[in-house]
């Protein structure tokens, strides 16, 4: 049995710029990683930017020139005069490249014990992969959508760390980085090398989470999500010179002298059952306060919980006609801030599954943060109860709302801003227009998208 070690090969980094980029900013923190020094700036960028290393602003402005048919000669403008000046205008989903790194994609031809296409990477094979300095790329899909192999409404996070040493049961945990949410202030220009500048890192994006919330995730922020590991990302080195040999496999580990089966695939929850966030909160507290626990912070308590009415594509297409209805005041998933001397340190799902309330899933900290300061705010205002609000959910537009009232009397205020659906944080908008203007992004991504075939980037030219 492997010793018990805990070890990180990157810290925090720099979030995800615009509100479809977090396949960008995965893509920046791993290949940064290897390539991490930035070239001397020059004045005026006149050639073909350098192929190492990268930034937002250049994986996106890469990715806007191969699907506009422009000759490449053109590429500056892209990346100099759209996408560096103002981001927002290339924001759009895509893959991570990792440009100028050999890797492997999926499990397809691996050994059991390295991984496999249900499950992803081993334990073990996890922590040989951070122990050797590699982050890997993992991607998360919400079922909801409906959107197959199409980018759209994914999600990308990156694998920085292990530890079997936070508590002692020995509980498996992976730190992970989340590009989410994006900066408060979005930066008014990005460079072609390296972060934007002005622009905070802040150390929530950084997450420990159990292990099995990377092999099977269940729900993030209240919709159902199911991992593709056949898209996971690894072994990450720098590219070798055509001349030299491939990278050699990964070995074969073995325990107690034989080779372990492969993990069974991981279980498939019912569908949630709805009832009143009333109901939802009765029978969730007790198990929520059975269950709180936050490494390393004093004295923490639980702080005043979210209701979560999650949504995804299919649901809010359906009701065009008047989003509202959605908004009816019942619930299967509760978000629960954690709070020590008055500050939100962390944050996590209860799930109604299988007929009782039990911990599961994935909390974004800095989302329940903003969430947590903008009902605080708004509720003293208008002298409101702040037991009275919930969260409205929609990760495949990388939307969260902390909202207050019901059908067309709900108000939603933004925990981000996003140009793209007219969303600016802490700014209270009423439900109505605020979900019709989702619906309309929801739509114009999904048009933009259709009859362009997945991953159809070709490789940067050197």
């Amino acid at each position: 049995m492997a010793q018990a070690a805990s070890k990180s090969v990157l810290s925090d980094a720099e979030p995800q710029y615009a509100s479809k980029l977090c396949w960008a900013a995965a893509d920046v923190l791993a290949v940064n990683h290897f390539y991490p020094n930035c070239p001397s700036p020059t004045s005026t960028p006149t050639t073909t930017p350098a192929l190492f290393p990268t930034s937002q602003a250049l994986d996106a402005a890469y990715y806007e020139w191969s699907q506009s048919g422009e000759d490449f000669s053109h590429f500056p403008h892209f990346l100099w005069e759209v996408c560096g000046p103002q981001i927002g205008n290339c924001n759009d989903w895509a893959y991570p490249r990792l440009e100028g790194l050999d890797k492997n994609k999926g499990f397809a031809g691996v050994p059991p014990t390295t991984g496999n296409n249900s499950v992803g990477l081993t334990w073990d094979a996890a922590r040989q992969e951070i122990d050797a300095g590699r982050p890997f790329l993992f991607m998360w899909d919400y079922p909801e959508n409906d959107t197959g192999l199409l980018p759209v409404g994914k999600h990308q996070l990156v694998a920085t760390g292990y530890s079997d040493e936070r508590d002692s049961s020995g509980t498996q945990y992976l730190q992970i980085w989340d590009p989410w949410p994006v900066p408060m202030v979005l930066p008014s220009s990005v460079p072609a090398c390296g972060p934007a500048p002005g622009v905070p890192v802040t150390p929530e994006h950084s997450r420990w989470v159990y292990f099995s919330t990377y092999t099977s995730p269940w729900n993030e922020m209240g919709l159902t999500v199911t991992p593709l590991h056949e898209d996971d990302l690894w072994h990450l080195a720098v590219m070798a010179p055509s001349s030299a040999p491939a990278p050699p496999s990964p070995p074969v580990l073995s325990i107690g002298g034989g080779t372990p089966p492969p993990p069974p695939p991981p279980p498939t929850p019912s569908p949630p059952t709805l009832m009143s966030f009333a109901e939802a909160l009765r029978g969730a507290l007790p198990e929520a306060r059975h269950d709180l626990r936050v490494s390393g912070a004093a004295a923490p308590t639980l702080g005043v919980p979210f209701p979560i009415v999650g949504l995804g594509f299919k649901k809010l297409l359906s009701a065009a006609h008047d989003p509202t209805v959605l908004l009816a005041g019942t619930t299967s998933t509760i978000l629960f801030p954690v709070v020590s001397h008055g500050e939100v340190v962390d944050a996590f799902l209860l799930l109604f599954v299988d007929g009782r309330w039990q911990v599961g899933g994935y909390a974004n900290l800095e989302i329940t943060q903003r969430l947590v300061a903008f009902r605080a705010s708004y509720a003293k205002r208008k002298h409101l109860p702040v037991d009275r609000f919930y969260m409205v959910s929609v990760p495949g537009e990388v939307a969260f709302f902390a909202a207050y009232g019901k059908g067309k009397n709900a108000i939603l205020i933004p925990a981000s801003t996003d140009p793209t659906i007219d969303a600016v944080a802490g700014k209270a908008v009423l439900a109505d227009k605020q979900l019709l203007k989702l619906i309309l992004a929801i739509q114009s991504d999904l048009q933009r998208y259709r009859g362009r075939a997945p991953d159809t980037v070709p490789p940067r030219p050197q």
